[in-house]
């Protein structure tokens, strides 16, 4: 796709979808570290910095954001985190993911390790990796083409807006090539795909929940709320049939549709289920040991990722 190389509004006018997986690789530091440290522009510039060599090794598009929350320390002391976070669909691989964790390594901030996480409601673009090139994606609405940035102001982190025909060069890097982010298309081969990872991920956390011969509160509760009926109907697995269906072809071809890190968001998911009831036991992680296999993960790719949850 073409894409125009100029930064005035009239000129901007190429689109460029942003990738759109639920899924997203996310390392937290200190607020204070990422904002107050550097400029907005420069904040930018560190995204397309770290996502770079992901990119070159995947050829994937690659969205860089920034979210916050509160996080609390082993003194129970409340410390705000922006967190860093990348956003690609497609299939990557192991030794992606380690370029970006190699990338993230050579920050000077101190970055915790990587987890894999839905992508935050509250975050804002910093840079899209597309074709081998970095771009700044912005909106357009009746006043122009326009960003957010993330700034710290008394120790709490807000979003603001950033016009782009008023903006400083503290705010917008210049080099950065402007483009309209717009909607990944999402057609039948990305819902075949979501209604199997569904029926995989159902099937495998009410085998876990049940593994015990007790269900109990804590524990459908968490069925509930991450398999709501809602959820289910609205993908069409709200019968035994479909979902038996759709589990039968997760087994022959999810693992090979899925990236590695949207398996390692499952695992994750299987680990969550098994602890739902404040315990973990042997027979639940066995569950989750066949899922990993199902998945084609390796004893040691779900062991080195779950240990990041202690």
């Amino acid at each position: 796709m073409d894409v125009d190389s100029g930064t005035d509004d009239a000129d901007v006018t190429s689109e460029l979808p942003l990738p759109s997986n639920p899924n997203c690789v996310s390392f937290a530091a200190d607020a204070i570290d990422i904002l107050a440290r550097r400029s907005w522009a420069d904040v930018q510039r560190m995204a397309v910095r770290i996502a770079t060599p992901f990119h070159d090794a995947s050829a994937l598009p690659v969205l860089v954001g920034m979210g916050w929350r509160v996080a609390l320390d082993r003194k129970n002391q409340r410390h705000t985190q922006v967190t860093t976070y990348f956003v690609f669909d497609g299939p990557a691989t192991s030794s992606h993911l380690d370029a970006l964790d190699a990338a993230m390594d050579a920050e000077p901030e101190l970055y915790a390790a990587g987890s894999i996480e839905r992508v935050p409601s509250n975050g804002v673009n910093a840079a899209l990796l597309h074709g081998g090139t970095p771009f700044l994606p912005m909106a357009r609405d009746s006043e122009g083409l326009w960003c957010r940035r993330l700034e710290l102001s008394e120790g709490h982190v807000r979003p603001a807006r950033v016009d782009a025909n008023r903006a400083s060069s503290d705010h917008l890097a210049g080099e950065l090539r402007q483009i309209l982010g717009v909607r990944a298309p999402y057609g039948d081969a990305e819902r075949e795909t979501e209604r199997m990872r569904l029926a995989f991920a159902r099937h495998f956390s009410t085998r876990i929940v049940e593994a015990d011969g007790v269900v109990r509160e804590g524990e459908e509760e968490f069925m509930n709320s991450v398999f709501p009926a809602e959820l289910i109907a609205s993908l069409g697995l709200d019968g035994p049939a479909a979902q038996g269906e759709y589990l039968q072809a997760a087994q022959a071809c999810l693992a090979g549709r899925l990236g590695h890190h949207d398996k390692l968001a499952l695992i994750g998911l299987f680990f969550s289920a098994c602890y739902a009831d404040g315990s973990l036991d042997a027979r639940e992680m066995r569950v989750l040991k066949e899922a990993g296999e199902c998945l084609g993960l390796t004893r040691e790719e779900v062991v080195k990722y779950l240990r990041r949850f202690w």
